[in-house]
């Protein structure tokens, strides 16, 4: 009886843990458990997003819930204009209404303000006013307003997001090769056009006896596609990010494999995997396509 409970324990352990040594133990569930943490809340935040607008330079970018606005919001309790936003020279003005008090993330409130300044993804700073807030997103010759509502209908009916088991046999040791000069590749985005994307290296490994490797960009950052596409997960594909253990090697963990944002609002625009990302093998790791609760 000792010896089969032993088998049994033995058994857990090995189940637990794949041929190169990575296991799921309590300091790994915990670490995860983070992780989805914080892709809840980015997914809230998409689910946030209710309105987006594209920029006329040509005339002020009046918006706020009336119908005498050049963007009206869905929303109409919101204040009947927020703001606008107006062209000039190579800046791009933010003006808000009378009685509207506008806030930057440190508290300041403001009457005007220069959008230009954009962040790494093209962002503009944020903007408050109650429970909603907006940017603008600088997507090569266009600009676009996103309005974000905090209470958002479509954040309530949000069930939550599926993911796989965890799963110790898709956590990789994985070969790292950086290129001379980084590949340029065009790219599937939303509404089917391509963009060119840079990738600075590709990452190597082995899988039940075959190779396979993926090109990443700048941040060990990876868009992929799998054999699980358009039955178990989002159809367009997933993102990951590796961590690097020196120059030549990484821990490539497909259990941390999420959806784009477009897998949850339409309001969002995405960069999708190169065909030469995409796997010939089911990934049985990671976010499952996204549950939304249209009802």
């Amino acid at each position: 009886m000792k010896n089969f409970c032993y088998l049994i324990l033995l058994v857990a352990i090995i189940g637990c843990q794949n041929e190169e040594g990575f296991k799921i133990d309590n300091e790994y569930e915990q670490d995860y458990q983070e992780f989805k943490k914080r892709i809840h809340e980015e997914h809230i935040y998409y689910l946030s997003i209710s309105d987006m607008f594209e920029l006329d330079s040509a005339s002020p970018n009046t918006f706020g819930s009336s119908p005498e606005n050049k963007f009206q919001l869905k929303d109409s309790t919101a204040p009947a204009r927020l703001g606008s936003i107006i062209f000039e020279n190579d800046s791009l003005i933010f003006h808000s209404s009378p009685n509207v008090e506008v806030k930057l993330e440190n508290d300041s409130v403001i009457d005007t303000y220069n959008l230009i300044s954009l962040d790494y993804r093209g962002h503009s700073i944020n903007m408050y006013h109650e429970n909603y807030s907006w940017y603008v997103n600088s997507l090569e010759n266009v600009k676009l307003l996103r309005i974000m509502d905090s209470r958002n209908p479509e954040i309530s009916k949000f069930p939550g997001f599926q993911t796989y088991d965890l799963n110790p046999e898709f956590i990789f040791e994985a070969k790292l090769t950086y290129y001379d000069s980084p590949k340029v590749i065009e790219v599937p985005v939303t509404q089917g056009n391509t963009r060119e994307a840079e990738f600075i290296g590709s990452i190597e490994f082995e899988y039940k006896g075959q190779t396979h490797s993926l090109d990443f960009m700048e941040g060990n950052f990876i868009m992929f596609g799998d054999k699980t596409a358009l039955t178990e997960t989002y159809g367009a594909g997933r993102y990951l990010e590796f961590t690097t253990n020196d120059n030549k090697t990484a821990v490539l963990d497909f259990n941390h494999a999420y959806n784009p944002p477009c897998s949850y609002s339409g309001f969002t625009t995405c960069s999708y995997p190169p065909e030469e990302n995409w796997l010939e093998l089911e990934v049985k790791a990671g976010e499952k396509e996204a549950l939304l609760n249209k009802s």
